[in-house]
């Protein structure tokens, strides 16, 4: 049977079993995630994560259902291990992309280090790539998820904080733009809304990948789960910013739980005719006049100190603020994972001969040879059209990369420049690195972990 498939059982030592989960499992599941996610908290026992175990199995959340649990169980059905496989679809320079996203990943202390969770990232690397995932994205703690075929290749996060004291006192008894929650019939203008803003400019480039949010998850996100993991502020809650006459003028997405000092907020857009900078005086007040209502984690949650402006890479608002005392939080990275690489240069090859016809190789023939020291790619070039096969990794090749350290130049996170100075086992030189530079641009991306 295909590790893949809903009744597929493995034994592993001492009687522990290898399977997926049923929604029957939600109950030890609750334990397992409440407690291991709890040891940080007063109580000992996350609630949050657990309500969020919830909305993953209640087959309602778009980018999951209760059959996506992969799990390690003992002889008596308890579940001492578990991960949750959900939907990661992103645009890669407006191209539609199918990814995996593994996260969820827990085990209890007494269970660890016996391969519990490499067999169950087998399992969901089986069924991402049979449902047809042409890559897998997830978040997690520093080199762990390498052993696993990941590395780090987009930017997650960045962020500036802004103590309250700096906020803008209100200079009128009616502020000129406030915010409420958003609703149902808020969803087209929210998609209009955050479309603008995926399409934003940084150092003359649009971003390089970004989130696909559709109507569906819009829907979610007003009306659904509440909790993510401890520690990871990342749900979110659709505002809209309305100006005095109650006119929708932008959007933003407030952070449902505060798990640290400053409220965070995870996206912010406005409509063409409505200058941020008008607008941001009174959002700053309006977002820390709420952080008053929203719940935290528990009674060790400092106050609410100010407002985290957690953006990602380059957005506008940062520029808004500068002249503002404040801190800067440098991004951490989503570890992705590409099994396929000919199957995802296939997938986007007419980005890649769209910048090649526009450069001075317009319509190039020859063949670049990548070996990945464990194996390698052929990238066929014919008169500017592109197609990539898999490749020995012979002598002869034109390009070299260690293991995955390739997917930080696809995923425009390095350039070829740098990646040779911090690698001193990447190789490419005349025109194989010209080419390269051509195909593979450094570019920044934005992409919201959709929870």
């Amino acid at each position: 049977m295909h590790p893949a498939d809903q009744h597929y059982q493995e034994t592993l030592a001492e009687g522990f079993i290898l399977r997926w989960g049923t929604a029957a499992d939600l109950p030890s599941l609750d334990q397992l995630y409440g407690t291991v996610f709890g040891d940080e908290l007063e109580s000992g026992f996350n609630q949050y994560v657990v309500a969020n175990t919830h909305g993953l199995l209640s087959g309602k959340h778009p980018h999951c259902s209760p059959e996506d649990f992969a799990v390690v169980s003992d002889a008596t059905g308890r579940i001492v291990a578990a991960t949750v496989l959900m939907r990661m679809n992103i645009e890669y320079a407006g191209t539609y992309l199918q990814g995996g996203r593994p996260e969820m990943v827990a085990s209890y202390p007494e269970v660890r280090n016996r391969g519990f969770i490499r067999g169950i990232f087998r399992l969901i690397h089986a069924r991402s790539e049979q449902r047809g995932d042409l890559f897998q994205g997830i978040t997690g703690i520093p080199y762990y998820y390498k052993q696993f075929g990941y590395d780090y290749a987009l930017t997650l996060g960045g962020s500036v904080s802004l103590p309250a004291t700096v906020i803008p006192a209100a200079s009128l008894v009616e502020e000129p733009f406030s915010i409420r929650p958003a609703q149902y019939d808020d969803i087209m203008q929210l998609q209009m809304l955050f479309e603008r803003e995926r399409s934003r400019m940084y150092e003359r480039l649009p971003m390089l990948a970004t989130s696909r949010i559709d109507a569906t998850y819009w829907r979610w996100a007003i009306n659904g789960s509440t909790s993510h993991e401890p520690l990871k502020p990342y749900t979110w809650q659709p505002y809209m910013i309305t100006d005095r006459a109650g006119e929708v003028v932008g959007s933003i997405g407030l952070a449902r739980i505060r798990a640290i000092e400053d409220m965070a907020i995870h996206f912010c857009n406005t409509e063409p005719h409505v200058r941020l900078a008008d607008v941001y005086p009174s959002l700053l007040r309006a977002i820390y006049a709420t952080s008053q209502t929203i719940p935290t984690w528990d009674s060790l949650t400092k106050p609410c100190s100010g407002v985290r402006l957690l953006l990602g890479v380059g957005h506008p608002f940062y520029a808004l603020v500068s002249h503002l005392p404040h801190v800067v939080y440098q991004p951490y990275g989503w570890y992705l994972r590409v099994a396929d690489l000919p199957s995802f240069i296939g997938k986007i090859a007419s980005v890649l001969e769209k910048r090649l016809s526009q450069s001075v190789y317009a319509g190039y023939t020859g063949m670049l040879l990548f070996d990945f020291y464990r194996g390698g790619l052929q990238f066929r070039i014919d008169k500017g059209r592109i197609s990539a096969q898999q490749w020995a990794g012979t002598p002869g090749a034109t390009a070299s990369y260690p293991p995955n350290v390739f997917l930080q130049q696809l995923f425009g996170l390095h350039s070829l420049s740098e990646l040779k100075q911090s690698h001193m086992d990447v190789r490419a030189n005349g025109e194989t690195a010209q080419i390269l530079d051509i195909l593979f641009p450094k570019q920044a991306s934005w992409l919201l972990p959709l929870d």
